[in-house]
């Protein structure tokens, strides 16, 4: 091919294309080549203005990535996007031309390829995180878009040392970020280390080079010392009659790299660890080898991985064992049939080799290996910040997996570091929603357990409970992330909207109009540029829109009313939650009423009640510095008060200093149930015959409060007694601020 890309500024097209064609003839003789022969004058044409960095025409690099798919023994169809796949980004043509001269398979795969503009995004991170996006969602359509771009990329590396330094690390960067990780999630081994190999050589080219002298230096002892292994194996494979081919594995330059650093080990032990595969003909031989080399060998038990029985998620299978030889010589040996080894090196390109078209195109939507993509399809909806977009498929993109089994016997693949929360939602999602926690092989944890390899996990769920903001902290993966975030999105919008219904209402009632709300609806949506009610009461309920803006439009028309306007209702000025013992208005349960934890309100304290953005109604006390900051912000300020026909308990804790002596703690008990107070929790701390007690009580209201703190201030030795507001809490209520 290198030879074809020389003669380019010198050779007309119908010759370049009669080489081309040729050398694509000899590496993929069973591939169709019009559609290809096709493709290539229209890039000729298209590029024909058009130079590299390297001052090459820039048609060597569609040809030479169109050479790299043709070595992978892809369809014409793939082919030919490759020649084509970046004429949409650098030249005039578009989507439609390509569809109508090569067809929509072709130009879908061209656009898929292609970069998003940049004047579609604010910076080049946001961008670059659009392109990842869109190239998912290509993928999820043809998973030949990845494939083209990998050849691309390639080719991009083995080019790379004409641009500037920065940009060589940037590329260089994001391909073992992204397309190298990609690829090994498509079982794409050999690109994948094509991809690492060639980013690492221009990240640290002089540790490539120290690493790449080391190795051939080392080739010959290398040689000798898997001959001595693969000798007697193939000997014994003869006698017993399995057909195998041995063969030695190549380590490549960033695997010792990384080896190296993560390990802290030096090159020699590194390299030491040698391995060699054995390619057999059936499932059946593999496990027959397995059991010839354990006879001849001594195998190391912690090192044996049986990846037939249990694929890894990119389809990847074979037998992994580790045997000690003579003179402690250690050997990692590796045996697979050859479709096996077809998938570990090409992984889903091999899929090109045996499915006809049609099934290539619905291997895409089912194959298992692929469930990881749509996974991410799914999740990234919910993400409409492009940087945590990029941050979470990164994050994804390297997870290890572990393997983990349902009460069934079912097997559940997942990220390394997976809690029981992910385990749950990627069984169900309704049973991820409702999760309490997990019997893991008989005991049971608590939703934010980390799972590990081979146990067995039963989920325990509960209709009443349900995920709040605490769950995202314990979620490892992005999907489940996205289903949290999800419902969480949902309940805020229907609590939201509840309560804007009830402010709304509220505030209609007082106007005491002789027509209904809903008759004036159409109108008032055109006055507040809305599109629907339901709008209305969550922007209302959620503090965005006050509810002053909303009743402006019955008092510019000075809506008629059937009561005089010195009327005063003995209605609270909003809505209300009984359930919390709180008074806004009506009588709705369920609503979003929270008590501020900066001043923490009990029964019988002045309140006011403040509309937060998304938190439904923050109930103050009148005297807390913070009202101070929303009291000019009228529309969101409304009047509560305490439900005097509700029995609560609350629950108060108290601080009480005194000089420590006999029988005294006795005496404050005996205050707590003389007053009909329920002590939960009580400590004591005595230092230098001072004393200093803390309670935490049940009572109803500020009243029963301050009955209780004028009997202890009687009793002999209590120097001072406080409520202590940082410690009020309320059941079944959130404190917000």
């Amino acid at each position: 091919m290198d030879e074809i890309l020389k003669k380019l500024p010198t050779v007309s097209s119908d010759d370049a294309v009669k080489m081309f064609i040729d050398r694509i003839a000899e590496v993929n003789p069973r591939v169709q080549t019009g559609l290809i022969r096709a493709a290539f004058l229209f890039a000729w044409d298209a590029h024909k203005d058009q130079f590299r960095k390297s001052g090459e025409p820039f048609l060597a690099h569609p040809i030479a990535t169109a050479f790299i798919l043709a070595e992978q023994r892809l369809d014409a169809i793939t082919i030919a996007a490759g020649l084509l796949h970046d004429v949409i980004e650098d030249t005039e043509t578009t989507k439609e031309e390509i569809e109508s001269l090569f067809g929509e398979e072709v130009a879908l795969l061209v656009d898929g390829v292609t970069k998003i503009r940049t004047f579609q995004m604010k910076n080049r991170r946001e961008r670059q995180a659009e392109t990842y996006r869109k190239m998912l969602l290509s993928m999820a359509k043809d998973l030949r878009v990845i494939i083209i771009k990998f050849a691309d990329r390639i080719h991009n590396l083995r080019t790379l040392s004409f641009l500037q330094p920065k940009r060589i690390q940037a590329i260089a960067e994001e391909t073992l970020d992204i397309y190298a990780p990609l690829a090994h999630r498509l079982g794409m081994e050999k690109i994948k280390l094509d991809l690492e190999d060639l980013a690492f050589k221009h990240l640290h080219p002089q540790e490539y080079q120290s690493i790449e002298e080391r190795v051939a230096k080392s080739h010959f002892g290398r040689e000798t010392k898997i001959e001595k292994f693969a000798k007697p194996l193939l000997q014994k494979l003869v006698e017993d009659k399995i057909p195998a081919v041995i063969a030695g594995r190549p380590k490549h330059f960033y695997s010792i790299h990384r080896k190296m650093i993560q390990r802290s080990k030096s090159f020699e032990e590194i390299y030491d660890l040698l391995a060699i595969r054995i390619i057999v003909d059936s499932v059946r031989d593999c496990y027959q080898v397995l059991g010839l080399i354990h006879s001849m060998w001594t195998p190391l038990q912690d090192r044996f991985k049986d990846y037939i029985s249990t694929p890894k998620s990119n389809g990847y299978q074979s037998l992994h064992t580790t045997v000690f030889g003579e003179d402690g010589a250690v050997m990692e040996m590796q045996i697979r049939t050859w479709k096996m080894n077809e998938v570990a090196e090409d992984g889903v390109a091999a899929h090109w080799l045996h499915k006809s078209s049609e099934e290539v195109r619905n291997f895409s939507k089912d194959d298992k290996t692929l469930a990881w993509l749509r996974n991410l399809i799914e999740w990234q909806k919910d993400l409409t910040d492009s940087t945590e977009f990029y941050e979470f498929f990164k994050i994804d993109l390297f997870h290890a997996e572990i393997f983990v089994f349902t009460p069934k016997g079912d097997l559940i693949p997942l990220p390394n570091g997976a809690t029981v929360l992910d385990f749950a939602f990627t069984v169900h999602t309704q049973l991820g929603l409702h999760c309490t926690g997990a019997k893991i092989d008989g005991k049971i944890e608590p939703i934010n357990a980390s799972l590990k390899n081979g146990q067995t996990v039963e989920v325990l769920h509960s209709s009443t409970k349900n995920p709040s903001i605490e769950w995202l902290k314990y979620a490892k993966t992005p999907k489940v992330r996205g289903a949290i975030r999800r419902w969480l999105k949902t309940a805020e919008k229907q609590e939201s909207t509840a309560l804007g219904r009830k402010i709304v209402d509220t505030s209609y009632k007082k106007l005491h109009a002789d027509a209904s709300f809903n008759e004036h609806a159409p109108e008032l949506l055109k006055f507040l540029g809305l599109s629907n009610v339901e709008r209305l009461y969550e922007l209302v309920g959620s503090g965005e829109l006050p509810v002053t803006r909303v009743m402006q439009y019955f008092h510019v028309r000075k809506i008629k009313t059937n009561v005089s306007e010195n009327f005063v209702s003995k209605i609270v000025d909003t809505i209300t939650g009984r359930s919390h013992g709180i008074l806004v208005g009506g009588d709705s349960d369920n609503l979003m009423v929270r008590f501020a934890s900066c001043c923490n309100p009990l029964p019988g304290d002045e309140i006011i009640g403040f509309v937060t953005k998304g938190r439904g109604i923050s109930v103050h006390r009148t005297n807390c510095p913070t009202v101070e900051s929303f009291s000019e912000d009228a529309d969101r300020t409304i009047e509560v008060c305490w439900d005097e026909g509700e029995e609560k308990k609350y629950t108060v804790s108290l601080e009480i200093t005194c000089t420590d002596r006999p029988g005294l703690l006795m005496k404050i008990s005996e205050v707590f149930t003389d007053c009909d107070a329920n002590i939960i929790d009580a400590s004591i701390k005595v230092l230098n015959q001072k004393a200093k007690s803390s309670f935490q009580i049940e009572i109803k209201d500020q009243n029963q409060l301050k009955q209780i703190l004028r009997r202890i201030q009687k009793i002999k030795g209590i120097e001072n007694v406080s409520r202590v507001k940082d410690y009020i809490s309320y059941p079944g209520v959130d404190s917000a601020q």
